[in-house]
């Protein structure tokens, strides 16, 4: 059973702490030889999860995890560690910043685009069946929605009525392409046509898998950073 004390502070001073991690991580790149996506301008959906997750909550996330991670009660200095490649990381430096795995508090994350939304999946498949009353949290980039796997989730999902909820992080990039580039119709209407049911908010979308409903969330953002500290780039006119 996942256990953690849950951070005694506001929605403002969760986010506040996430942005401060990130800028002290923008600031270390020199330090850093892994690939690592900063969640600068993603900090509110991080922080509605952490509002509303409960520990024994599964969470699955993507390579843009920091914000993901202390929202679940990861540690700020396991986290630092891991990503600066040292044995006192969370996985003793072995994941770098894309594939952080911490089981004390049900949470994973993965380089892989879409790579564990059929696990994530899986689990909450596994939750029914052993009728336990914890929900699986997906999180997903709109580029992870692209993956095939996405989708045939989504259909098993819904036939089985699994108690899961899927949240697209959607800054509107894949690297430097924008989402008009790479989807030809707009995302919620694609994913309602499963028999997913939408929310307007992460809140909902979970409220949704607790009563035994696979839901969808789509969350618009504006990413405030680099796509990636090594050498890939986001045009000058969607940095804020």
């Amino acid at each position: 059973m996942a256990q953690f004390a849950r951070h005694a502070e506001s929605r403002v001073e969760f986010i506040e702490r996430v942005r401060a991690f990130e800028k002290r991580l923008q600031g270390d790149m020199k330090n850093i030889f892994v690939p690592t996506h900063l969640c600068l301008g993603q900090e509110g959906v991080a922080a509605d999860l952490h509002e509303h997750l409960k520990p024994d909550d599964w969470l699955f996330s993507t390579h843009r995890n920091h914000g993901d991670y202390l929202a679940k009660g990861g540690k700020e200095q396991g986290l630092w560690d891991e990503i600066h490649g040292l044995e006192s990381g969370i996985n003793q430096g072995f994941s770098g910043s894309q594939g952080i795995s911490d089981k004390s508090i049900n949470f994973h994350a993965s380089a892989i685009v879409g790579g564990l939304v059929g696990v994530a999946t899986g689990t909450a498949y596994a939750l029914k069946m052993d009728g336990s009353k914890s929900i699986t949290v997906c999180v997903v980039g709109d580029g992870g929605t692209e993956a095939g796997v996405f989708w045939e989730s989504l259909n098993f999902a819904a036939l089985h009525k699994l108690p899961i909820a899927y949240i697209c992080v959607n800054n509107g990039m894949s690297v430097d392409a924008k989402i008009e580039e790479r989807q030809a119709t707009p995302l919620v209407p694609r994913v309602a046509s499963f028999g997913i049911r939408i929310s307007g908010n992460v809140q909902g979308a979970l409220q949704m898998a607790r009563s035994g409903r696979p839901s969808f969330h789509e969350a618009k953002v504006k990413l405030e950073c680099n796509h990636i500290n090594m050498g890939a780039f986001l045009p000058s006119e969607v940095i804020a």
